[in-house]
């Protein structure tokens, strides 16, 4: 089972003169790439030694220098710690506190946003300064779905953030499940603007550009009009981002055509796309987005087809992947993708194991008879209402439509006048560009059209429903509106 840079290999001997990496400042082949991992490797080695797997920071922005960092840090055969470049100084200490790293590797903008014990290393500093040659006994290596290749965060919404452990095999795995339903070949290239040290930018953008042989554009951060204007070229084959992404192309100089017509596949991922976005997208630009769904835990499980996109679906459990519905309504998985554990935390991964060996997921979710997946929100989202279970996402779904509903978000409250038994029902609504909506509209819709037990105690019209960097709609954000 091949490890993350065994496929970097391969590539530069299959492909040695093929565009691996495209950015702004540097172009470079697969031959070009795999030797600049080769010469940093030992940099790696000398300060971290071979005997067991450490771990590296990495907090650099999108670009080809984070590329072979991580590459040779995971080639040497350690574990990376990706560090998001918008994170601030307080949350860079938090999460180096909780894993404190043995080596850091940054540049010059961001030095300065580490605790000076940690002693980081700039890139600038170690690349091009002699290296030496290594051989394999150097390289800390364990079986492929056993080693860690990187540790993240997770966003937190079902409690404090907590540590994933993913493997080489896991990250290899993603790109392959969905690669003949997308058909994904060799001659597809990506733009990737997603942020590298997310699970979305590591898994499908690294490990799928590398596990494919394609060509990667990467762009440092995302730009509604850069985007556009590659996506009109013709050099960009496969384009995958998150909603908010989908969201702001969509609305991006809205008096301006772009033709999209030569990118033969649009991905969206990482969070719910509200079907507004989709159906925008497909009368503005003529382009089905294809929705796919999974987590930093289970890597993916489910894609829409390439010739059966259906809006406000996730589509149907990839090959190799078994879900279930659990007793209390949210689906349970198991697959190549699903992660090795939280790291250093035992308990708190035995505790989502269903009986029968499953992963609890935390999404409530229905699956059709013929195993079309819809996602009706996450299980501690659950709401209950005049003794009835009420999800979050049937409420939304009902609500938008109301044709001035650009986005919603329904929440659940505490009642503490009736000791609990029920929820006051919130609804946080964005209404449509330049569209007038008051709450009487709102509250006479709800009650013309959808259940008793799902209309709204309280609703709050904002002008935007805030979002966490994966396209999420921001929970505690909205609750602290109220």
């Amino acid at each position: 089972m091949n490890h993350i840079s065994d496929k970097l290999w391969q590539a530069a001997q299959q492909y040695a003169d093929k565009p691996a990496v495209i950015t702004d400042d540097r172009t470079l082949t697969f031959a070009e790439l795999a030797a600049e991992v080769k010469a940093f490797t030992p940099h790696i080695i000398d300060r971290l030694g071979s005997g067991e797997q450490k771990v590296v920071a990495l907090l650099l922005p999108n670009s080809w220098q984070y590329l072979v960092a991580y590459l040779a840090s995971l080639h040497a055969g350690h574990i990376v710690l990706p560090l998001d470049p918008s994170y601030k100084k307080l949350e860079i200490e938090g999460i180096t506190a909780q894993i404190v790293p043995d080596f850091i590797i940054t540049n010059d903008t961001y030095i300065g946003e580490f605790n000076p014990n940690h002693r980081p290393t700039l890139f600038a500093d170690l690349h091009g300064v002699g290296s030496r040659d290594y051989d394999d006994s150097e390289l800390v290596r364990l079986p492929a779905d056993q080693q860690p290749a990187t540790l993240l965060f997770t966003s937190g919404t079902t409690g404090k953030p907590k540590i994933t452990a993913y493997s080489h095999a896991n990250h290899l795995w993603n790109s392959a499940a969905v690669a003949e339903e997308w058909r994904w070949t060799a001659d597809d290239t990506l733009l990737i603007s997603l942020t590298l040290s997310h699970w979305h930018g590591l898994t499908m953008g690294i490990g799928g550009f590398l596990n494919m042989g394609n060509t990667m554009y990467l762009q440092e951060r995302f730009d509604a009009e850069k985007t556009l204007q590659l996506l009109e070229t013709g050099k960009i084959s496969m384009f995958q981002h998150v909603p908010i992404a989908y969201y702001k192309l969509l609305y991006h100089n809205p008096q301006q055509s772009y033709d999209l017509s030569k990118v033969r596949l649009f991905v969206s991922g990482s969070s719910f796309l509200p079907p507004a976005i989709w159906h925008g997208f497909k009368e503005r630009f003529g382009i089905e987005i294809l929705e796919r769904y999974g987590s930093s835990e289970t890597g993916l499980i489910a894609s829409n087809l390439f010739d059966e996109r259906v809006p406000g679906s996730v589509g149907y459990p990839l090959p190799g992947v078994t879900v279930r519905t659990a007793d209390d309504g949210q689906l349970a998985m198991k697959s190549g993708g699903l992660f090795l554990g939280y790291y250093r935390n035992e308990e708190a991964t035995a505790k989502n194991y269903a009986s029968d060996g499953l992963w609890l997921t935390g999404d409530i979710g229905e699956v059709a008879d013929n195993g079309r997946i819809v996602l009706k929100g996450r299980i501690q989202e659950k709401m209950k209402k005049l003794g009835l279970t009420v999800f979050p996402r049937d409420v939304e779904w009902a609500m938008l439509h109301l044709d001035k509903i650009e986005d919603i978000y329904a929440a659940g409250l505490q009642n503490e006048e009736d000791g609990g038994l029920s929820d006051r029902i919130v609804y946080f609504v964005q209404p449509k560009a330049n569209v007038e909506l008051d709450e009487d509209e709102l509250f006479g819709f709800a009650k013309t059209n959808l259940p008793a037990a799902w209309r709204p105690d309280k609703i709050l019209i904002i002008p935007e429903i805030p979002k966490s960097r994966v396209g999420k709609p921001d929970r505690q954000a909205l609750l602290r509106m109220l």
